[in-house]
């Protein structure tokens, strides 16, 4: 589990707040753009600037052997700590004013420093940062974000009101299934378009949960 500098990992809301949960990748940054750029510049694909895969693996563009390369290769290269922001963070934070705000990744732990860098250079605050993973990193267990979450909410949290927000359906089931009460909302990616579940919200875009939450800036998502 990783915390941000100077930011306080303790779930401890003001009364009536509530306790937001995000994921990072295609919620805050925009992965997709990034490596598509990545996929371009050093595999030669020409794909367009803007393009959003059918699948989750990308695997439409290449088998999955080569793409799993060309994943590693692009966890280790700088542009995975490059990516542009899908909201004003000035927006985001000021969500943070409000309520509690925490961040869940399954980003690979080895290279979370860079991850923590990116969103400070993009001036994201948030209270905590935990990260799930799904493979064992030195003495860390892979835990599902629902896992995660459970463990943060202890008695008293769980009479607080929560939301959590997604772009992988399998994330967003298994929140909804481990972590009752929380609301559970699913990020649209093109990825995702045929998902549907009556206990999981759809967010076209940032408008959407901002409408939800309350826009404190009065200013609109990305």
């Amino acid at each position: 589990m990783e915390s941000p500098p100077d930011a306080s990992s303790g779930l401890t809301p003001s009364p009536g707040a509530m306790q937001l949960f995000f994921d990072i990748d295609g919620v805050l940054l925009n992965f997709e753009r990034s490596f598509v750029a990545f996929l371009n510049r050093e595999h030669g694909q020409q794909l367009p600037e803007d393009y959003q895969s059918p699948n989750w693996d990308f695997t439409e563009v290449m088998d999955k052997q080569a793409m799993d390369a060309c994943w590693f290769a692009f966890v280790e290269s700088p542009a995975i700590g490059e990516m542009a922001a899908l909201i004003d963070p000035a927006v985001f934070n000021a969500l943070g004013e409000a309520h509690g705000v925490h961040l869940v990744t399954n980003f690979p732990q080895p290279h979370m420093e860079k991850r923590v860098e990116n969103l400070a250079r993009l001036g994201f605050r948030y209270d905590s940062l935990h990260y799930c993973g799904i493979h064992p990193f030195r003495d860390h267990q892979p835990q599902t974000k629902g896992q995660v979450i459970a463990s943060l909410r202890d008695a008293e949290l769980q009479r607080r009101p929560a939301l959590f927000v997604d772009d992988h359906p399998g994330n967003c089931l298994d929140v909804h299934e481990n972590c009752p009460g929380i609301e559970v909302w699913l990020m649209s990616r093109r990825f995702n378009r045929d998902f549907g579940h009556p206990g999981i919200r759809r967010a076209k875009n940032w408008n959407c949960l901002l409408e939800r939450l309350g826009d404190p800036s009065n200013h609109h998502g990305k």
